[in-house]
Formats: C-alpha cells, structure tokens, sequence
C-alpha cells in the first residue's frame, strides 16, 4: 500500500458479458473501503477472465477457482491488505 492507499483492479472478460458484473462489485468495495484504496481500474480482458488484484498482486481469480468470488472475499482479502 502506497501513502495514497491500495491500487486495487479487476480485469473482466468482456466478450463474456462480465461488465454488469465487475460494475456492480466495483461499487460495492468502493463504498465500503473507499477511505483505504487509492486507485481503482476495471480493465477489459479476454477468456473467461475475473481476476481481482490489490497492488500488483492476484488475491482472487475465477480462472483459478472455477467460480465467481464473492464481495464478502473480496472485502476481506483488501482489508487484509492493509
């Protein structure tokens, strides 16, 4: 975490219709948590992709687990982050 707070991003595949999705979860971590993030991007990708990262750093990919995570788990794994 930078003085400025977290760099917080998630790439969504866009071809799959993930946008409604990674709008949706964006706004509700940035109303929780938005006093500790700094910067925040959805970034459009490609292949079945729903990757969150917090500096740099994967902390949940639905490629890796098969399933969408939940705001609960995305909360957490931020919050642990600082």
């Amino acid at each position: 975490m930078n003085e400025q707070g977290l760099t917080v991003t998630l790439e969504y595949c866009a071809q799959c219709g993930y946008l409604p999705r990674a709008q949706w979860m964006a706004g509700e971590i940035l109303a929780a948590l938005q006093d500790d993030i700094g910067s925040f991007a959805l970034i459009p990708g490609g292949g079945g992709c729903f990757e969150w990262a917090v500096d740099g750093e994967v902390v949940a990919s639905k490629n890796a687990t098969g399933r969408f995570p939940e705001v609960d788990e995305i909360m957490e794994l931020i919050a642990n982050r600082l």
